[in-house]
Parts: C-alpha cells; structure tokens; sequence
C-alpha cells in the first residue's frame, strides 16, 4: 500500500487521564506490605500560601475513617468526601483546595493560568483533546503552587491513606472542548500506583456539570478475563475544586466521556503519583514494569469457501466482470494495494438490502466489545431467514464464487491450484455516535490480510477508517511510529488522505476509506499494517436521520486470507 508523505503529531505520552491502553507490561500485585504509618504535617513552603489543601483532610478522624475503609476494601462517606469500592477503588474529594466556594478565588487563579500556557493537541485513535508539557516546567505562579502541593502535601497524605509506597508525581494540564475524548483505557505503565484529577470549572453560573455537557469520568467492570465490559458502571461528572483519585490495577478501566457543551471547555490537572513495583508471589503475575506475556484477543472466526456457486451476474455490476476491467483492477491493487470499485452491486439488489436494514425485521444485534478496543453492533446471520436479502448477501461473500473473483482482482492465491487454506471472516456492523475502533495489539496485524469493506446507508463521519503502520510493542503502546515513506497514490473515489497527516509526527498514515454507498473498498493490508475506525462524535450530523433524529450507518467487513 503506498503511502502519503505528510505526517502527523508524535503523541509524546504526559500524564492523567490520558494513558496508554492495556498496557501488557504492568500489572500490581495487591500482597505488598503498606508502609509504616506516618502523620502527614503541612508543609508551610511559601507556595501554599497562594494555594492550600482543605485542612479537613488532614484530621486525625477523616484519616482514620478512610484508611481503615481503604484497608478493607469498604464503601465509606463522609464530609467532602466518598470512597468507592465498585468497579475499583476511587474516591471522590469535595472542595479539595480551601477557598471560599462562592468566591472560588482560588481556583479562579489557576484557570487564569490555563490561558497563559502553550498547548499540544493530542491526536489518535485513542483520544482527541489538548495537554500541557509537565506542570514542573510550567513557570506559573499558581500551577507551581499547586504542584508543590501535590508533591509535598498530596503526595505523603495518599501514601499514609492507601499504604501505597510513592516516591513521586507526575502532572500537566488537560483540557477538552466540544467533541473531545479519551476512550477507555486502564493507566497501567510503568510505576503508575494512584491515578489523580483535579477539576477546573470556577465559572459562577458552571461550577457543576451535568449530563447534558458531557465530560464525564466514566468508569467500567471487568470480566473474568480482566476486560472492559459494557455498558458503563458509573460516571462522575465535574465539578469545581474536586479532586478524584483511584488505584491504578488490572481492573482501573475507565475513560472521559465526549464532551458535549459548546460553551465551556473540562479543564483539569491530572497525573499519577508514582511508587516502586509490589513485590511477586511465588507463580504470580508480573511485577509494574516486570515482564509479561502481552494479552492477546482472537475474537475473528475464520472460515473456508463456502460450496456454494453464486450467480455474480445477479448481484453485482456487469462491468466488474468483464475480463479487461479485471486485468484493470488486478493492476491498480498491485500498484497501490487499495482500489474502490463504484456501484458494485446492481441497483434493485442494493436497494432490497437498504430496505431489510432500515424495516430491522427479524433482525439480532449485540454490541461488540471488549470496550478497551472497540464499540459496535454485529448482525447475527445465522439468526436470518433464508428468504433475507442480508442472508444472501452473507453466501455471495463467503461463497467460493467470491473467492474466485477476488483471486482475479488481486491474484491472491484464493482461489487455484496453489490456494491451499483460503479462508475468511465477515462481519455487518451497525455504526452511530459514540461507537469506535482502535488500534490493537500487534496479534491483530501479524499477518497479511484482503480487507472488503462496503457501506450501506453511508454518512459523512459515520465508520471513517484509517489505515498506518505502527512502530514496535513499545511505539504501539504510546500510540507512537515510524515507516519509511513512498509517494502517494491518487485518491479513489472513497479514500483520501486522512487529516490526520496534519498532526501526526511519526504515524504514516497510509490511507483513509471514506463512507460511499455502493462502493466496494478493496484494501490489501499488508504484514504489519493496522487500521482503526475513529470514534463518531455525538455532535455528528446525521443526514439520513428519520423522525426520531436517528439514523444508522452500516458496514459489511469481510477479511480473505490465503
């Protein structure tokens, strides 16, 4: 596949709520000895005189309660504060800073500074928002201050609070406007022990945000097998001078929900207080930052030609099978590994298919996840009549028929003499706002792949799908990379370059499909090179939308294999 030459921004991992995903290489082992206990005293460094911890986290009573809830794993509420047990531990604190809550002086102060200090955009499959460098290298006045806090107040309190060892913390400054997000994500990396957010909203008539603004910090179960589940347990919205702090563990899967509001930005000051890993039972999990088998997911079923001789001349555009259009389209896939084939499917056919999708008779849906890689419904096929239009269109592409054509499209031994295990996996996936793909483990591109994606009621941002090359585990943990480039290939009819190119650094991105009715996207995905769908926005414009404002996009997903 041939590659645009422009690049986007490296994402240069900060600190908060924005992590990398799943990392494999962390894990914490809940056996380690709490250190001793200690009174945490209140350091009278000059910088708290401009910003100061609430001293009713310092008594004697709030202490005890709290450690002795957190030891036992026990809910626990009390004045400016709640613990919470469920999905994972986290504790939400009220009128974390002292100032007066009419006034908000104080908090007012530190939002003045976010508009005097430079930002980055962050970009990805992942996440949309923009962060600060480090807070220590900020030389603000109130930021300062406030890291000092964290470093010499905070950071002793947490440590006497959860009997976590710490030795430092990290911090910087997020701030997410309209349509920004993070997806779901565990924090675990490195030495990461106690994830923090401290949130901004001093605004007289904003200080509370509700569902309708979005923003949320919404937290996940996990399965049996420590992955994400939907639908989302628990969500805490923000608020001014709230701190929420939590245990970073197998299970801490959690993400910040689109925010929704044109009217004011989420600003935080988010981090990590960081501690040396927990020591390894005997035949225990990895230690933080130890070695570790990478958790790898095979959730795509593949199957061989189906016996069935399908009519192509019933389904698809007699031009696509006329031998020189053949020939032609075999050139185009060997020069640039990607072709789109317009209004391949006859024009009744495609329209019986709209109308069985749109009437949803008889039709069984289930989300897809885990939630940390993906949100979607799949089609349950074997579940259709075989009087469906949508059953038929399941034999065309797993039928050998299709198989044959494909080797004529592309020459890949699919089909012939020397196809030996040809297979397939299909899928017809149902997209609306809020529903997304990224970027897996390397398992997931390990081999080279025929990808056929093929929309049905095609809407603009509605299952945009990117094509890169990742750099290596590390690189593909901070969503970072490198390729060596080639020119660019003249956009089809429903790829282009992606906008991604203006802020990605490192990360070639070798093409982007486009939603278009009726076209077949044939992409040949070679060893090392994955994809993801980007997150829709709820702020999406539907164009198709029926009475109810609601509309569905849906795409047909097939892999070929040889």
């Amino acid at each position: 596949m041939a590659t645009d030459k422009r690049r986007v921004q490296q994402n240069d991992d900060a600190s908060g709520e924005h992590c990398e995903a799943g990392s494999s290489s962390a894990r914490e082992d809940d056996t380690a000895k709490p250190p001793a206990s200690k009174r945490t005293k209140r350091c009278d460094d000059r910088n708290t005189e401009l910003v100061s911890i609430n001293g009713s986290f310092f008594d004697d009573e709030f202490r005890e309660r709290f450690k002795a809830a957190w030891q036992r794993r026990e809910t626990s509420t009390g004045c400016n504060y709640e613990l919470k047990q469920a999905p994972f531990q986290l504790a939400v604190l009220q009128n974390f800073l002292q100032e007066d809550a009419k006034r908000a002086d104080a908090t007012k102060r530190l939002e003045a500074e976010f508009s005097t200090v430079d930002w980055k955009r962050k970009q990805m499959d992942l996440y949309e928002f923009y962060q600060t460098d480090d807070l220590c290298s900020l030389e603000r006045d109130y930021l300062q201050a406030f890291y000092t806090v964290l470093k010499e107040q905070m950071m002793p309190l947490v440590e006497e609070l959860t009997g976590i060892k710490l030795t430092h913390v990290s911090a910087s400054c997020s701030m997410y406007n309209a349509g920004d997000y993070l997806l779901v994500h565990d924090d675990l990396l490195s030495d990461r022990r106690i994830a923090y957010v401290f949130y901004l909203s001093p605004w007289d008539c904003h200080r509370r945000w509700q569902a309708k603004d979005g923003g949320a910090l919404e937290l996940f179960r996990a399965d049996g097998n420590q992955l994400p589940v939907f639908p989302v347990t628990d969500k805490i919205y923000p608020q001014n001078n709230q701190l929420v702090l939590f245990r970073v563990c197998e299970q801490s899967f959690h993400q910040v929900g689109e925010v929704t509001t044109f009217e004011y930005p989420r600003l935080t000051i988010n981090g990590w207080f960081h501690g040396p890993a927990a020591p390894v039972p005997a035949g225990g999990k990895g230690a933080l930052g130890g070695p570790q088998a990478p958790s790898i997911i095979i959730d795509t079923h593949y199957m061989s030609p189906r016996k069935i001789d399908a009519e192509l001349g019933e389904w698809i555009n007699d031009v696509y099978l006329v031998d020189e259009v053949k020939q032609n389209v075999q050139k185009k896939v060997e020069m640039f590994s990607e072709v789109s084939l317009e209004q391949f499917l006859l024009g009744p056919r495609f329209t019986a298919l709209l109308e069985s999708l749109r009437t949803g008779a008889n039709l069984e849906w289930r989300i897809k996840g885990p939630a940390h890689l993906r949100k979607y419904e799949v089609l349950n096929f074997k579940a259709l009549p075989e009087t469906n239009p949508l059953r038929a269109l399941y034999d065309l592409f797993t039928s050998r028929t299709m198989f044959r054509l494909l080797y004529d499209y592309t020459e890949l031994d699919l089909y012939g003499r020397k196809a030996k295990t040809p297979k397939c996996a299909i899928e017809l996936q149902r997209w609306e706002r809020g529903c997304y793909t990224v970027l897996g483990d390397s398992s997931t591109y390990a081999d080279s792949t025929l990808d056929i994606t093929f929309y049905l009621n095609a809407q603009e941002n509605v299952g945009v799908i990117t094509y890169l090359v990742p750099e290596g585990e590390g690189k593909e943990q901070e969503r970072q990379g490198s390729a060596n480039q080639s020119d660019a290939p003249q956009a089809s009819s429903s790829s282009t370059t992606s906008p991604y190119t203006e802020c990605y650094e490192d990360d070639p991105v070798l093409l982007t499909l486009l939603p278009k009715d009726n076209v077949l996207n044939v992409v040949y995905r070679a060893e090392g090179t994955t994809k993801f769908t980007k997150y829709v926005s709820h702020n999406t414009h539907l164009e198709k939308a029926d009475g109810d404002g609601h509309a569905y996009t849906y795409i047909l997903v097939c892999s070929y294999k040889e």
